[in-house]
């Protein structure tokens, strides 16, 4: 990491520290500069009067600490550690490369060019705050995503160079990355998306019109048979509702498939429980797709009943997708701050998490920077909560 920096994180780290034990400093001598202010008044009284307002005082004290506000300087700077390994990763044509293997290991690894990783990536950085670093990153992502786009406004998931057909997915990823990130982007390839239904109103998954299709392709007949997977019908409804629109028979079937717990089983193409919640929350949080809100403390429960005694739920990737569902159904309490401080403890001192395979069909997807991504993502949403729960919290006592 370049000198310049290694000091600014420093910086924001001791800034961020003084701000915290300065705040608890505030909190306990506050009672002492209330009372050189007050008129006289009989002693019993004054005592009383004071000893309950330093109570209260200690009472706010200990719940700031106890509650990990002094955490927020080891987030940030592995924020800034985060966003040093995403920018020292990114390729110069924008993408952030992703590997397949066989493997769960990622064993005998290969590079092929992908699209939605990168619009993964994306999403990511859009809750990181603003600065020229990380808008060339986006820019960068950007003009690599759109450089990848087919009329009428859709994608492949290898490009656009692929003999694999656009899907739903990956149109409604990339479309949702670009609206987060404040890119105008044309509303067609979603309309176009709307031919792909089935009778009950549920999305397929592959655009497999014979002109997008290469019969020589091993997954020829998977395309032309296609198919209905909650994951993708979760990710068009988020696209949907960032763009304003509905899609209550999603709604419906999302709302039903969660409270009968069958995320704990394997689609076809997201094998995980956890990455499945990741996307429902996102469609719920993210994407305003407030349809979804019944599903949330389902969501909630499940991750509360399966985290492990070390705050994760098993790997690292696992673990920031179930730490950002876990702020997208809404909770703020005690489990997640375990979470967050195993994502600080994992992060590696070059400020990368490692690569995990994440199995879709029989390929294992990963590579650094996509696991870094979402670790990257649950850190910025903690700091974000809980600068509002600063906002909340202290703000009323310093104007009082």
């Amino acid at each position: 990491m370049p000198k310049e920096k290694i000091t600014n994180s420093k910086r924001i780290v001791f800034r961020k520290s003084a701000n915290c034990w300065a705040m608890l400093i505030l909190l306990l001598g506050f009672s002492a500069s209330m009372a050189a202010g007050m008129p006289e008044t009989p002693a019993s009284q004054a005592s009383s009067g004071m000893q309950l307002l330093h109570d209260k005082m200690a009472e706010k004290a200990e719940k700031w600490h106890s509650g990990n506000y002094c955490l927020s300087g080891d987030v940030d700077t592995a924020i800034e550690k985060a966003v040093s390994v995403l920018k020292e990763g990114q390729l110069p044509s924008g993408e952030f490369p992703t590997y397949v293997s066989l493997s769960p290991d990622m064993a005998d690894k290969i590079y092929l060019p992908q699209v939605f990783s990168s619009a993964i990536v994306l999403h990511s950085l859009s809750f990181v705050e603003s600065d020229p670093e990380v808008n060339e990153m986006r820019n960068k992502t950007v003009v690599y995503i759109l450089a990848n786009k087919e009329e009428p406004g859709v994608w492949r998931f290898y490009g656009k160079y692929s003999s694999m057909p656009p899907d739903l997915d990956d149109a409604s990823v990339v479309f949702a990355s670009l609206k987060e990130t404040g890119i105008p982007v044309e509303e067609s390839g979603l309309e176009y998306a709307l031919n792909y239904k089935n009778q009950e109103g549920l999305f397929y998954t592959w655009m497999n019109e014979e002109k997008w299709m290469n019969e020589s392709d091993p997954f020829y007949l998977l395309y032309k048979n296609n198919d209905v997977d909650p994951v993708v019908n979760a990710n068009m409804l988020y696209a949907l509702s960032l763009a304003g629109e509905q899609a209550p028979e999603v709604s419906d079937y999302l709302n039903s498939y969660i409270e009968n717990n069958s995320f704990t089983e394997a689609t076809m193409y997201y094998h995980i429980p956890y990455i499945q919640l990741y996307t429902f929350s996102r469609a719920y949080a993210d994407g305003q797709a407030e349809d979804l809100k019944p599903s949330m403390p389902v969501i909630k429960n499940y991750l509360l009943s399966t985290q492990k005694p070390d705050g994760s739920w098993g790997d690292e990737i696992n673990t920031s997708m179930a730490a950002i569902s876990l702020m997208n159904s809404g909770y703020k309490g005690k489990a997640l701050d375990r979470a967050i401080t195993r994502i600080l403890d994992t992060q590696r001192s070059d400020g990368s998490w490692p690569e995990i395979g994440v199995q879709s069909l029989t390929f294992y997807y990963g590579s650094e920077e996509f696991t870094t991504a979402f670790s990257l993502e649950a850190l910025s949403k903690y700091n974000e909560l809980h600068n509002r729960k600063w906002q909340k919290t202290m703000r009323p006592l310093l104007n009082n």
